[in-house]
């Protein structure tokens, strides 16, 4: 259906407006309140919210981990919730944190988000679960297209720009 890297089918409120639209208030409630960043707000207790509020955790505590290292500082100050080590999480994060650019480590991290988000949609149909999973790669989407977009403004600016060389 979606794929990492291709334009979002439509804007995070587009998405929601839709869904309210066909969704029981409560079930909308879920969808609404399912974001890439985890917050008590979730409802954890959803299957689907669940398995990502948990990777996304165990995901930024690794992500501390190596910058608390970098800085000579003691994570353990700075993690979210309990601090459960994946050594699955901790080589990609790793992996990723060797890349040249802070745009290159961001698509790598987006990148293994979106294959847990694969991961967890093979376990639902057409479901509330299945929707959380498709919002929350549609909020991947417009993450990458608003990215894209102000790259293309930057470009834009420097062509734009006068050369030094033709204004001296």
């Amino acid at each position: 259906m979606l794929s990492f890297g291709a334009k979002p089918p439509m804007s995070n409120e587009q998405f929601l407006d839709y869904s309210a639209q066909h969704l029981s208030e409560k079930d909308f409630f879920v969808l609404k309140k399912s974001s890439l960043v985890p917050s008590g707000a979730q409802d954890a207790s959803r299957n689907a919210l669940k398995i990502w509020r948990d990777f996304e955790i165990s995901l930024r505590n690794e992500l501390v981990n190596i910058r608390a290292k970098k800085l000579g500082k003691d994570s353990h100050d700075y993690f979210r919730g309990e601090y459960v080590p994946d050594p699955f999480i901790a080589a990609m994060v790793t992996e990723a944190a060797g890349e040249e650019t802070p745009l290159e480590v961001e698509k790598r991290i987006d990148t293994a988000r979106w294959d847990k988000l694969e991961e967890i949609e093979r376990q639902h149909f057409f479901d509330l679960h299945f929707l959380v999973v498709y919002f929350l790669k549609i909020q991947i989407l417009n993450k990458w297209d608003n990215i894209k977009a102000e790259e293309g403004r930057k470009i834009a600016i420097e062509l734009l720009q006068p050369r030094k060389e033709l204004k001296e």
